[in-house]
C-alpha cells in the first residue's frame, strides 16, 4: 500500500514538472518545504524516492533529500532566489526602529532588550521579520 501511494505521488509529481515546460527552459527547480525553500540547478537531475525520501541527484551527486511529508511545492525558475535575505546590524540602524511586534502581535516596549525569539521590526519604512537569539 505505501509503495503504491509513493509511486502516486512521484508519478504527480513528475506529470505536473512536465506540463508546458522542461528543465532546459530554466535554470533551477526549487523545493518548498515547512521550513523554506531549496533551489538546485536544473541540468542532469534525476529525481526518485528513497523509502520516504524524494532525492535530486545530478551526476551521481546528492543535491538534496526531502522528505516527501515535508515538500509542499516544488517548480522550475529561473531565479533560486527565496525572498529572505540575511541582514547584519551593521545593514540597519536598530535604534531608528519605530515600532517592535512579537508574533502575537503585541507591541514591545522601545529600547527595552528583546527576548529570543521572532519580531517585526518598522525600520524607515520598511517592516523586516528578525531572529533574536
Amino acid at each position: 500500500m505505501m509503495i503504491m501511494i509513493k509511486r502516486a505521488i512521484f508519478l504527480t509529481l513528475l506529470a505536473a514538472l512536465t506540463l508546458g515546460a522542461t528543465a532546459g527552459d530554466y535554470q533551477y527547480l526549487v523545493f518548498t518545504t515547512s521550513s523554506g525553500q531549496q533551489a538546485v540547478a536544473a541540468s542532469n537531475l534525476t529525481l526518485s524516492i528513497s523509502g520516504t525520501n524524494l532525492v535530486v541527484t545530478s551526476d551521481s551527486e546528492t543535491l538534496a533529500t526531502i522528505p516527501l511529508n515535508d515538500l509542499t511545492a516544488m517548480e522550475f525558475s529561473n531565479s533560486q532566489t527565496t525572498g529572505i535575505s540575511s541582514l547584519t546590524t551593521e545593514d540597519l540602524n536598530i535604534s531608528e526602529a519605530t515600532e517592535v511586534y512579537d508574533m502575537q502581535g503585541r507591541r514591545m516596549p522601545s529600547g527595552s532588550n528583546l527576548p529570543t525569539g521572532v519580531y517585526l521590526m518598522k525600520i524607515n519604512g520598511r517592516t523586516i521579520k528578525v531572529a533574536v537569539k
